[in-house]
């Protein structure tokens, strides 16, 4: 018999993933007046169109995007969920952090806007490609440029699955089948030293929304492992937050924005996912969403409007949450988030998963079976969501 829990990790997701591509037309519009003459009735799905942003009132970014597509939030829920389906739905740190690299950076299929925590991410990568470029050229100078690339690649990919006397074991045999020259060997082992001590932090120290736009696909992939909180949950969290934003703040709200998507795939409660939501030993953290929770008197918008409409995880985490506390269903909750203006796309991550989590599909209050027909990533997104979790 199919378990409830199974549709809950897709529909986590494909809630995501849909509101979304819905708040792309309308993201980073910073003006809420005008969202609501622009779109009085149903803001989701509409064309990103620059007259819409003219005299200052938004930053117009998506301009490649058509209606449907994914904002960059969205597509790095897409990266995590490739990832999970190349390592057998396990979380694999560096095969993440590589897949997000190919699919962003230089070449990669990505074409759109890229944020300040993926730019300088990737910056981050090429700083540390380029200083271990360096390191060989210095330490490997009894080698050819043929043997250096071999011993360079050899070592940067055994660091990327091993450590300690493993790591050293494994670059040992392979150095010696590179070369049996003494000399070369020796070289091997400085470089070796010397990249283990270069610095190797790749995540923007930054603490804006795209810290979680991974997490939904995670979430469900621990959960199907039976990891729903202690340290390997935290662990794997914290460790696909930092790749992209290596700053306390970010892990603090990312690590409380998985708790609030696995108490809703858990319990199917929104109350729960409130509940969720206030577990944190950051006092500061933990007043200012217990504030967002009690003006559930207040309409989203206005909510928005006070704690902060731009990208900065203390600003759009409390939104999302008062959004969830207060929203009738997904289509109430996905329209809400867009009518609060500023980074509609970055809130829209937590705020789809937890209602598609808790909502389903169809009916009054699921995901509307129009909008995940409007899904660009549609066909792409239900092959990995039925693959990885049947």
């Amino acid at each position: 018999m199919t378990s409830p829990l199974m549709y809950r990790r897709k529909n986590m997701i494909l809630g995501a993933l849909v509101a979304d591509a819905a708040a792309l037309g309308l993201h980073w519009i910073y003006d809420q007046d005008h969202i609501r003459r622009i779109a009085p009735d149903a803001p989701e799905f509409m064309s990103p169109d620059p007259m819409n942003y003219k005299d200052g009132m938004g930053y117009f970014a998506h301009q490649k995007r058509p209606s449907g597509a994914l904002s960059q939030y969205g597509e790095q829920t897409m990266v995590m969920l490739w990832s999970l389906a190349a390592s057998g739905g396990h979380f694999d740190p560096q095969g993440f952090a590589n897949q997000f690299r190919e699919y962003f950076g230089y070449g990669g299929d990505y074409v759109g806007y890229i944020d300040h925590a993926t730019r300088d991410t990737l910056d981050n990568f090429r700083r540390f490609e380029d200083a271990a470029q360096a390191c060989a050229n210095d330490l490997l100078f009894n080698s050819d440029d043929q043997q250096r690339k071999a011993i360079l690649s050899k070592a940067l990919a055994l660091m990327n699955e091993q450590e300690g006397a493993k790591l050293s074991d494994a670059f040992d045999a392979a150095l010696h089948k590179i070369s049996d020259d003494a000399n070369v060997v020796r070289d091997g082992r400085h470089l070796l030293d010397a990249l283990i001590a270069l610095p190797h932090t790749t995540g923007a120290f930054d603490f804006q929304l795209p810290a979680i736009a991974k997490l939904p696909a995670l979430v469900a992939a621990l959960h199907l492992q039976g990891k729903s909180d202690g340290p390997d949950f935290l662990e794997a969290v914290g460790s696909a937050i930092r790749t992209t934003n290596d700053h306390p703040i970010a892990v603090t709200y990312g690590i409380i924005s998985a708790r609030m998507m696995t108490a809703a795939l858990v319990s199917g409660s929104l109350d729960n996912v409130i509940n969720a939501a206030l577990i944190t030993d950051d006092t500061e953290t933990r007043d200012l969403l217990q504030k967002a929770v009690a003006m559930k008197d207040k309409n989203n918008a206005v909510m928005t409007k006070k704690f902060g409409m731009a990208c900065d995880l203390p600003y759009g985490v409390p939104s999302a949450l008062h959004n969830i506390a207060t929203a009738s269903g997904f289509r109430s909750a996905v329209r809400q988030n867009i009518y609060a203006g500023g980074d509609s796309c970055g809130r829209a991550i937590l705020v789809g998963a937890v209602m598609g989590a808790v909502h389903g599909i169809g009916g009054e209050h699921g995901i509307p079976l129009n909008w995940i027909d409007r899904l660009e990533k549609k066909g792409e997104a239900t092959r990995l969501l039925n693959q990885l979790f049947g």
